[in-house]
């Protein structure tokens, strides 16, 4: 069965995307939003988006030179989407103070006309030692369905 599904309308509708109705939404004084179940050990989605211009003399596909220019980013990795949307994911381990977390990241670029880009980079957060259950790879196939359909705002923000 499904898990149903909440829209979250992220910066007033900037982007929308969708993420399990029993996750709560904190928006932090900074701007980004972190999504979590309120379970112990869940994983948490963090997001931040940015709206850039593209410089007068940038030539070729504007949302391939954005992502490429993220670090640790090949364009060879980079996914264009049906929806005219580019994508590409990286999963990085890190150790914090003894305890192993695995870090999933998809950031998605989105031309706005005439010539700025936003990315959405969205984080997921989840003890190493959860990253094989069950659970968690459901958890991870939803997100990156939900991310790959996200729909952006075309106006740029007052």
């Amino acid at each position: 069965m499904a898990e149903p599904l909440k829209e979250i309308n992220f910066k007033g509708g900037v982007i929308k995307f969708k993420i399990p109705s029993n996750w709560e939404e904190i928006y932090a004084e900074n701007g980004k939003g972190i999504f979590y179940e309120d379970a112990p050990d869940a994983g948490t989605l963090r997001l931040d988006v940015l709206t850039m211009e593209a410089p007068p003399d940038a030539k070729g596909n504007l949302l391939m030179l954005a992502l490429s220019s993220l670090p640790d980013v090949d364009q060879q990795d980079i996914e264009i989407l049906d929806n005219g949307n580019a994508i590409v994911h990286e999963v990085v381990r890190s150790d914090e103070r003894g305890t192993k977390f695995t870090l999933y990241w998809w950031h998605l670029a989105n031309y706005v006309p005439p010539n700025y880009v936003r990315i959405a980079s969205y984080s997921y957060a989840i003890l190493t030692s959860k990253e094989n259950d069950r659970k968690t790879k459901e958890e991870i196939e939803l997100l990156e369905r939900q991310i790959k359909n996200a729909v952006f705002n075309q106006e740029l923000e007052e």
